[in-house]
């Protein structure tokens, strides 16, 4: 009942949401038509102020009065003075400019000496090359702070949107806590955290795991137990003699008792030792990989607890930094 109430809350949420997005989806396509229907506007409106522009000119414009009959002979002599004339201006605007380089220079000197206080400063402090050098590092050092205001306005922007996506699942967080602790039983006294119920979860399933395979190992272990004594019941019941006490399970005990008998080091070459022989070899075996097997089981055990350790501190760490729990004797 409880989970069908769970799936209920949650149906009703995804309603929530759908008829949420449905409506900024209406909001988003309204946007949408009246922007196009103002981009319509301006475009029609530009097409009609284009064309006044056009008509502006035109009427504007004056058009060309009617040329006048005259000779070649007078338009060559009105040619020649009119050369004769600009040149006259060519050569004035020459020394104008001249005149106006100079007393720039002048100028640019006696400003270099009234900051420097150098008399001897000369061209060699602002030469032609320099400064347009100067002028084109002024231009790539404003490029440079304009894509820089840029990309600082677009950070701040994507800083802003990760603030709300914070405080968003901030509040989403406090609601599944409040809801569980709802389910749970609604104790006041105590408010149930999601991520410490993932972690205890995590670390539960580890643990299922590393359980099963130990029940797993104890399986076969019992299974290698029960042939064993299967086989020496047969052999007992079909009356074979079989003085060597080896089963094929052996325990350390009865090893080191075999490997220290006197007789260990001149076995005779007959068929029985060499089969008490490979037994002793399979039973050495099979106790090594069981111990192998323990061994990888108490290191996965071992990296179990280390990563539930490392997950409480995290989480200490995180309740410390959120002011919620601090160490004894440190101030909050």
């Amino acid at each position: 009942f409880i989970k069908f109430l769970v799936c209920k809350r949650k149906l009703e949420s995804k309603k929530e949401a759908l008829l949420i997005l449905s409506k900024e989806l209406d909001t988003c396509q309204q946007e949408r038509d009246q922007y196009k229907l103002m981009a319509n506007q301006l475009r029609e409106r530009h097409q009609g102020l284009k064309k006044k522009y056009r008509e502006l000119i035109l009427f504007l414009i004056p058009s060309p009065p009617p040329a006048p009959q005259v000779n070649l002979a007078q338009l060559l002599r009105d040619s020649r003075e009119r050369a004769k004339q600009l040149a006259e201006e060519v050569k004035e605007l020459t020394q104008r400019l001249a005149e106006a380089q100079g007393d720039n220079k002048l100028l640019r000197m006696t400003i270099t000496r009234q900051r420097l206080g150098d008399e001897e400063v000369g061209v060699r402090h602002f030469p032609a090359h320099e400064r347009e050098d100067l002028v084109c590092q002024l231009e790539r050092a404003g490029l440079q702070m304009e894509e820089m205001e840029h990309n600082m306005k677009a950070l701040t922007d994507e800083l802003q949107d990760v603030k709300a996506e914070r405080s968003v699942f901030r509040e989403k967080a406090d609601r599944l806590n409040v809801e569980l602790n709802h389910i749970l039983g609604n104790r006041e006294a105590r408010i149930i955290d999601v991520d410490a119920l993932c972690m205890e979860n995590r670390y539960l399933h580890d643990r299922f795991s590393q359980l099963q395979e130990e029940v797993n190992l104890l399986k076969s272990n019992i299974m290698k137990y029960k042939t064993a004594l299967e086989r020496r019941k047969n052999s007992s019941t079909y009356g074979k003699s079989n003085n060597s006490p080896l089963t094929g399970v052996l325990s350390a005990k009865q090893v080191q008792e075999m490997l220290l008998e006197e007789q260990g080091c001149s076995l005779p070459a007959t068929p029985q030792s060499i089969s008490d022989l490979k037994s002793l070899a399979t039973a050495l075996l099979e106790t090594i990989h069981e111990k192998n097997l323990v061994i990888q089981h108490q290191r996965h055990t071992n990296r179990i607890l280390g990563n539930r350790v490392a997950d409480l501190e995290r989480k200490l760490k995180t309740l410390e930094v959120s002011g919620l729990w601090s160490l004894p004797g440190r101030s909050n």
